[in-house]
């Protein structure tokens, strides 16, 4: 079946706009940053919907609408704490996820078992980790007196994802291993 014409560049140009806000909030004026964050979620929701919709998605797609999720995120949070919005110590706890995604890619190709990281798929609990640091971001700059509830939120939403992809990436891990000892 041939893909839908012009809409099969649409998910990967969303997800290319975002790695360009990206880069461009950490020079942007403080006013400016709560658009660039909705323009940014807005892209991220928008470009999920359209790839499923119109069935125009791919493995590479997925993998760059992560990098450009990862990028936004680290270029905000960095933005802020440059800032002054919050200590540096706080990006522990909220890229949780993001740091045992990486962590596990990298192990994944060191061990040169990239097909089971490729099997990561999105999953609900990580799309609930980058609600909740979206949902920070914009309590830092609109509600600065709810910053710690938000804080709260966003880190276990993260900790939620990072221990369920964790567990995902051995049960294939240990799927594939087993799979090998059973060819031999």
């Amino acid at each position: 079946m041939k893909k839908k014409g012009f809409v099969r560049y649409v998910p990967n140009s969303l997800s290319t706009g975002r790695i360009f806000l990206a880069c461009l909030f950490p020079f942007s004026p403080e006013q400016w940053w709560i658009w660039l964050i909705l323009g940014s979620g807005l892209s991220d929701i928008l470009d999920g919907w359209v790839a499923r919709h119109w069935q125009v998605q791919s493995w590479q797609g997925g993998l760059l609408d992560a990098i450009a999720d990862k990028l936004f995120v680290l270029c905000v949070l960095s933005s802020f704490v440059a800032a002054g919005k919050f200590s540096s110590w706080w990006l522990l706890v909220l890229l949780a996820r993001d740091m045992l995604v990486v962590c596990t890619a990298v192990y994944a190709l060191t061990i040169q078992s990239w097909e089971s990281f490729k099997k990561m798929d999105a999953r609900l609990s990580g799309k609930a980790a980058t609600f909740g640091q979206f949902f920070f971001f914009i309590a830092v700059l609109l509600f600065p007196g709810g910053i710690y509830p938000a804080l709260v939120f966003a880190a276990l939403l993260s900790s939620i994802a990072a221990c369920d992809y964790g567990w995902l990436f051995l049960k294939e891990f240990r799927s594939r291993a087993e799979k090998r000892r059973s060819d031999r």
